[in-house]
């Protein structure tokens, strides 16, 4: 079996980068770590896919979409896909955002 990979989109990146600029305002380790903990994340999605929570919406574009908190990071979602042998990474988002209105 091909091993997954994942592919984060640009917007998720920026995402993450006020997600870390935010925590590390308080706490600069607990920032900096976010990264870190994303990157675990990424790893099981890619061993475990189907892990995700199903994201239920009307919109048609978004079906077939799960999210995941961030390892240790629990306010923290990924919002992802899984396209054949890649997991794409389509936001990142704080639990308190309005999901459908961000993605």
């Amino acid at each position: 079996m091909k091993e997954r990979r994942y592919l984060i989109r640009p917007q998720a990146e920026t995402d993450l980068d006020d997600h870390a600029r935010a925590i590390a305002q308080d706490n600069l380790a607990a920032g900096l770590r976010l990264y870190d903990r994303a990157a675990a994340t990424y790893k099981m999605l890619c061993d475990m896919p189907q892990m995700g929570v199903v994201y239920h919406t009307t919109k048609p574009d978004l079906i077939g979409m799960r999210y995941i908190p961030i390892k240790d990071y629990s306010r923290y979602l990924f919002f992802y896909k899984v396209d054949g042998q890649a997991i794409d990474i389509i936001r990142v988002l704080h639990d308190r955002m309005d999901r459908d209105g961000w993605l």
